[in-house]
């Protein structure tokens, strides 16, 4: 691997073929070997479009394999390597628990304008979230908003049902979006990735009006999360597709 992250291509063809009839999977393959996760597991795809979406990510790669552009490539080996060990399960799950508190649909900004904005965004968000999980707070306070132990066990349960592709998904949406909700609601196609997106930079859209969209910096932004946002929500709409009979 060289200092900016890349390696040589050592690949010439790209292939996804049908890996295991009796269960359906697919898997990807480079000049006819399989593609393996860094801990050499085997990728195994659920259908034939996952598949295809990986192995476009590797036919589109050029004389070096840049992995930070296959972004469907690494949820997965996260979700194959990590995510089916229970203490690694429980330390996510932990974790997004840990993040809820400071969730970004439940903390307010103190300037009116701003909350007003929040409040148009995340009202309905928080709002789906109490007839799912139960009651959820918001505040300004510096201290943050309360939490119900209840909503958190609820929660807690509901993300350990998860299976290792979804949990992973939700991790890094909660992670690009700052929030546990959006995050969830996305997952169950409550949200667009654009509505995520919006809902997830209030603040940030806000500073733009007011004082300009700074090159290099904000523009960046935008294009990173939209990369962070839409890859978990294109894996998980391609898992859930039609498998094959």
């Amino acid at each position: 691997m060289g200092a900016d992250g890349t390696a040589p291509r050592f690949y010439e063809r790209v292939d996804a073929r049908e890996r295991d009839a009796r269960d359906g999977t697919w898997r990807v393959e480079l000049d006819a070997r399989a593609l393996r996760t860094p801990k050499r597991n085997e990728y195994a795809f659920a259908t034939e479009g996952l598949a295809r979406a990986v192995a476009a990510e590797w036919d589109a790669q050029g004389e070096r394999i840049a992995p930070f552009t296959m972004p469907l490539t690494s949820l997965s080996a996260t979700a194959i390597d990590h995510m089916g060990d229970a203490e690694t399960r429980r330390v996510h799950v932990e974790t997004l628990l840990k993040y809820f508190g400071t969730d970004a649909t439940r903390v307010r900004s103190p300037d009116e304008a701003t909350a007003a904005r929040q409040a148009k965004a995340h009202d309905p968000i928080v709002a789906w979230a109490e007839r799912e999980f139960g009651p959820v707070e918001t505040s300004d306070s510096i201290f943050g908003p309360g939490t119900s132990e209840k909503t958190v066990e609820v929660l807690r349960r509901r993300l350990h049902a998860m299976c290792p592709w979804e949990l992973t998904c939700a991790f890094a949406l909660s992670a690009a979006t700052k929030s546990l909700l959006i995050s969830l609601k996305t997952l169950r196609g409550g949200l667009t990735v654009d509505e995520a997106i919006a809902a997830a930079r209030v603040e940030e859209e806000a500073q733009i009006e007011e004082w300009g969209l700074v090159e290099g910096g904000h523009d960046l932004d935008q294009l990173d999360i939209r990369v962070k946002v839409s890859a978990p929500v294109v894996l998980m709409k391609l898992r859930r597709g039609q498998k094959k009979n």
